[in-house]
């Protein structure tokens, strides 16, 4: 594992040395973050305007819960390559993960194809 290790270092310096800055520019990384979601609507009704003599309006109890959800994100040297939100309750196993790989390599064609 270790001697593996040295060689993919060794490797990856090696390219550094020969490509410079063409080779930092293809690096990418991923990143995993939990997003708030909450429903705008409950914050709209708090604000509108009532007179000061009319009641209060009645909401529904658990309206403006928050509920958390795990976006996939992708960085390059130009930024957000690519995002990707799971639906809520949903877990991050293999197969998702692979399936968003996917999705960048995807991504990654189209945007290169563009440059070029």
């Amino acid at each position: 594992m270790k001697a593996q290790r040295k060689d993919t270092c060794t490797q990856l310096f090696e390219r550094y040395n020969a490509e410079r800055v063409a080779f930092l520019q293809r690096i990418m990384t991923g990143d995993e973050s939990w997003v708030h979601h909450y429903d705008s609507g409950c914050k709209a009704q708090s604000i509108e305007y009532r007179h000061k003599t009319s009641p209060s309006p009645r909401k529904l109890k658990g309206c403006c819960l928050c509920k958390k959800g795990l976006a996939h994100r992708f960085l390059g040297h130009g930024g957000n390559f690519h995002m990707e939100f799971l639906e809520l309750g949903q877990t991050v196993i293999s197969e998702r993960y692979i399936s968003s790989l996917r999705a960048l390599k995807l991504t990654l064609r189209r945007v290169r194809r563009d440059k070029d």
